[in-house]
């Protein structure tokens, strides 16, 4: 078995999967596995890698992935017939590195637009004319 290309450092369970009631264990690491997966392009795994790598028979997979996807914690687009992709719902999905990187350059901006200047007790004036 091939394993599919990641950066994997442990395992970290988001803690709304972990204390979810609602999601039996399995479906927890199997949400976990699809959410290490899960890049822009989806997650491409097939109900045999996931079977392979949770020994389980692949129908358990499907039936856990159809339950994810049921309860609102994964989408599953299918296209030419046989080309499933999976996605972690936008509640649950990273962040993507170069969103982050601009809104932390936006919030320094920011910070710096409305530094206080302790020497004079105030606000320093902006370009923006603030």
């Amino acid at each position: 078995m091939e394993r599919a290309q990641r950066d994997f450092k442990g395992v970290w369970i988001l803690r709304e999967i972990w204390l979810s009631e609602e999601l039996s264990l399995m479906e927890k690491v199997l949400f976990v596995e699809i959410h290490s997966l899960d890049n822009e392009r989806g997650c491409f795994a097939s109900n045999r890698y996931f079977a392979e790598f949770f020994c389980v028979s692949p129908r358990q997979i499907a039936t856990y992935v159809a339950a994810l996807k049921e309860k609102g914690f994964v989408t599953v687009t299918i296209e030419n017939r046989n080309e499933r992709t999976i996605h972690v719902t936008s509640k649950y999905a990273h962040a993507n590195p170069q969103i982050m990187r601009g809104l932390k350059r936006e919030v320094s901006q920011l910070a710096d637009r409305f530094r206080v200047d302790n020497r004079r007790g105030g606000m320093q004036k902006t370009s923006w004319g603030a």
